[in-house]
């Protein structure tokens, strides 16, 4: 990658006027007004802006395209220097494709109670000749994953693999074609599930996908938003499959690891129609109740899934869906499929609406807040209780549409919602565009609000045990 690397530096170098660069700059201290809150990376950041400033009589002045070159190139300082990373959210020490087994030793057979399997697949979308990666979590079967004799070869614990885009990132939200693929980083992310805990992800791959009920399997599909990858909502996957559901998430063509091409004609329909029987043919039957969480463009997604019986869970969106009225069902009735117009959605079925007052895309351009009438509102101050009750505030079985909003002052932000690890990545790696975003006015989906807030675990503690009860309260009883 480094020739390419000198070529595309030589290309900065000539075509923006003034620009020049020492590596002795990046010794320099913070200038005061850079400001607080963007601190990942900021010395470079500084650094890289004011090269782009020569002979300009230290004047901050600057062209547009001299901030675009210059965060640009700040990203490509990120990739030479190796900025260091958060030892609690990346490692580097193995990937899910590493599926060696390694003995483990009595104290860790004691600790451990639980594990969920992870893996991945490739969906093949044959009419477009692409492989569409989907990652999928499951518990194990309690033969395998209680504790096991001294002689026992455990699968090994596992690492999810995430890469960020810049092309892709370009190309989605300000149109830019001239950005080389090469400009792009991967990571290793740990799961979510924290070391402590009593649960264990493994890698998943010699393991069959299966349930801990012998009465059926109840499946969850989780649909990323714009710029978002099949890791945003693993979190909630983990603690989904260690109560014992299946879970399911695919890339989607909007994705920033862009493993695929972007293809006309390629879409989240069509790679649902691929998704929903292949998962159908790999779980074990029958399958007790379908559920879909979306966030974001996520939501569209999962209300075009499925019918009526489906579970459906919305985050970062402003509209709550309609209720069906008599004459909608009438002539919703000869088809299964919920209406495909989120613009005023209609749609039958249990259905969980989160949203906040500090979401960006929401309350800025997204029309604000609207809940229709038929919802059961939740206030943050009942969550306690129903954490307490084991989900009976939640979802009684006469409650099928429930709607939380947070409205504190530090109320989530648009990508609170996702995964710590997820955003610390996309935060060490991107922290240079921020000059860019804010001189072009480009949106960034409260990237910049999560700089500061850092607030996806308390966010996921207050998620987790709310989804978990309202999909858990949908089951039969026993």
């Amino acid at each position: 990658m480094f020739p390419w690397v000198v070529v595309f530096v030589t290309y900065l170098a000539t075509t923006t006027d003034g620009f020049s660069f020492s590596p002795a700059a990046l010794n320099r201290r913070r200038h005061p007004s850079f400001g607080p809150t963007y601190n990942l990376n900021e010395d470079k950041n500084l650094c890289i802006l004011s090269a782009t400033n020569t002979n300009r009589n230290n004047s901050l002045r600057v062209t547009r395209r001299e901030i675009v070159d210059a965060s640009l190139y700040g990203i490509l300082a990120n990739l030479l220097f190796a900025a260091p990373m958060s030892a609690s959210a990346l490692s580097a020490a193995s990937s899910v494709e590493d599926n060696s087994a390694e003995p483990i030793s009595a104290s860790q057979r004691a600790s451990m109670q639980k594990a969920i399997a992870y893996r991945t697949i490739s969906l093949p979308i044959p009419e477009f000749d692409v492989n569409v990666p989907v990652s999928i979590w499951y518990p194990m079967d309690s033969g395998a994953s209680d504790v096991p004799s001294s002689t026992t070869l455990q699968p090994a614990e596992i690492k999810y693999n995430y890469r960020i885009s810049l092309r892709r990132i370009g190309q989605l939200l300000a149109r830019w074609d001239f950005i080389p693929e090469f400009i792009s980083k991967s990571f290793v992310l740990d799961p979510s599930i924290s070391t402590m805990s009593t649960v264990r992800v493994v890698d998943g791959k010699n393991i069959p996908i299966s349930t801990t009920s012998s009465t059926g399997t109840n499946v969850v599909f989780l649909a990323h938003g714009f710029l978002g990858s099949r890791s945003d909502l693993a979190y909630i996957a983990e603690d989904l499959a260690a109560q014992g559901f299946v879970c399911v998430a695919s890339e989607y063509p909007e994705s920033l690891e862009a493993s695929y091409p972007r293809l006309e004609g390629l879409d989240r329909v069509v790679i649902n129609r691929g998704l929903i029987p292949y998962v159908q043919n790999v779980v074990s039957q029958p399958i007790l109740s379908y559920s879909a969480i979306g966030h974001s463009l996520g939501c569209g997604t999962v209300l075009q899934m499925g019918d009526d019986s489906w579970n459906r869970i919305l985050m970062g969106s402003g509209k709550a869906p309609e209720l069906p009225s008599s004459r909608s069902q009438e002539s919703a009735s000869s088809s299964s499929a919920p209406s495909s117009n989120y613009k005023t959605p209609i749609v039958g079925g249990r259905l969980l609406f989160i949203s906040s007052v500090n979401d960006g895309p929401v309350t800025s351009w997204g029309g604000g807040i609207k809940i229709p009438q038929g919802y059961t509102v939740l206030q943050e101050s009942q969550l306690d209780a129903i954490a307490a009750s084991n989900g009976s505030v939640v979802a009684p079985r006469g409650f099928d549409r429930v709607a939380l909003v947070f409205d504190r002052e530090d109320a989530p932000n648009h990508i609170s919602y996702l995964s710590e690890n997820v955003n610390d990545a996309m935060l060490s790696f991107l922290s240079p565009l921020l000059p860019v975003t804010k001189a072009l006015n480009i949106p960034v989906l409260d990237f910049d609000k999560y700089a500061s807030s850092r607030d996806s675990v308390p966010t996921g503690n207050v998620l987790k045990p709310l989804i978990s009860n309202f999909l858990l309260a949908a089951q039969p009883p026993k």
